[in-house]
């Protein structure tokens, strides 16, 4: 399957839709197709799954992402850190600044309910130093001010397989 097929299938009808993620079927809650002040040309899109776990995917770098954990607050990053401490560490694990300052807008909701995915945010995103690639966004809804944290790691699209209901 080639990355177009995968998001044009994703797209096609969410709710029609499982993902087999890790050897785990994944039903689709919510999936809204994002944007940030900072890359304005870019779109990146987040899927819920009904178990709270997501897929993060990055459409101009093909790139997929993936969680067990959908929103968390990672509560060893202090409010005041994110977006000015320039390197973070997490687990052992160090991760420098990689997007400061940004604020994300929903291009569309595409299924599911606006409370059940995020929708706009403030938030920075950080990578780490070394290692698998990852992405970490720390940050804040802008609907409660509640954090709006995910930690996620690089997934290929050949461990991702489609069913249908």
């Amino acid at each position: 399957m080639t990355f177009t097929s995968f998001t044009q299938t994703l797209l096609s009808n969410p709710s029609k839709v499982k993902l087999i993620i890790n050897g785990k079927e994944k039903s689709i809650c919510a999936f809204a197709r994002l944007t940030s002040k900072n890359y304005l040309e870019g779109e990146y899109w987040k899927l819920r799954f009904t178990d709270d776990s997501f897929l993060l995917i990055i459409m101009q770098d093909a790139e997929l992402f993936y969680s067990d954990l959908y929103i968390m607050d990672i509560n060893s990053i202090k409010d005041d850190q994110i977006g000015h401490t320039k390197k973070l560490e997490i687990d052992g694990k160090m991760y420098k600044l990689g997007n400061k300052d940004d604020y994300q807008f929903v291009k569309e909701l595409v299924y599911g309910s606006p409370l059940d995915i995020e929708g706009k945010c403030r938030f920075s995103d950080y990578f780490p130093v070394a290692g698998e690639k990852e992405f970490l966004s720390l940050g804040w809804l802008s609907k409660n001010g509640k954090r709006a944290d995910i930690h996620c790691t690089q997934i290929d699209l050949e461990s991702i397989f489609f069913r249908y209901r």
